[in-house]
């Protein structure tokens, strides 16, 4: 029987991943760990997102505490601005702690297989996401981390969060994640501005 464990970022990327890999598993379990995601309303609406998307469709869901991690994460964006702040750097750690808290998981509930929503997004490191994969599932022998890249299904997955009303949010997850899609979209609009004076 293959078992996958599917660490579940947020709803609309669950969306867009969950019935590719339906017919290829015996049982997927979706795994919410996502102690990176900050303020702590944030977190709480993109946790209740993916339940009541999970609960809709009678999927079976369970959260692991982020308590400990999203301290430590917190801790080191505060403490460590320079190296941190760096996106790849930043990045790279994130991936680390979520899914190597993942993978154990997985492990320790003899499950044969780890993937990632996060590898449906043309936002996130993909090559990145899976080198580690490979990492943290490396100590664990019965447990393979599986490399998929969902990209082809992000925008019909946007498309159907929006016409059913669910939460799609508009940066990553932390917040310099957030600052700089905030920076982003403010150049956008002044080159629009200055696009429309001419």
């Amino acid at each position: 029987m293959e078992r996958l464990a599917l660490h579940t970022c947020c709803a609309p990327c669950l969306m867009g991943v969950y019935d590719v890999l339906l017919p290829q598993y015996d049982q997927i379990t979706l795994v919410y760990f996502n102690p990176n995601i900050a303020p702590d309303e944030e977190y709480e609406r993109r946790r209740e997102a993916c339940a009541d998307y999970a609960k809709s469709r009678d999927l079976d869901f369970i959260e692991l505490d982020p308590a400990d991690d999203r301290q430590k994460m917190h801790d080191l964006l505060d403490l460590d601005k320079d190296s941190l702040h760096c996106k790849s750097n930043r990045c790279e750690h994130c991936y680390r702690m979520r899914l190597g808290r993942v993978a154990r998981w997985a492990a320790e509930n003899n499950y044969d297989a780890l993937a990632t929503t996060l590898n449906i997004s043309p936002w996130q490191n993909i090559d990145l996401i899976n080198q580690v994969g490979d990492e943290v599932t490396a100590g664990y022998p019965d447990l393979i981390f599986m490399k998929y890249d969902f990209r082809e299904y992000y925008k019909d997955a946007q498309s159907e969060a929006r016409k059913l009303g669910i939460y799609r949010q508009n940066y990553c997850g932390c917040l310099p994640s957030r600052e700089e899609a905030e920076a982003q979209r403010a150049a956008a609009r002044a080159a629009r501005k200055a696009k429309n004076a001419h």
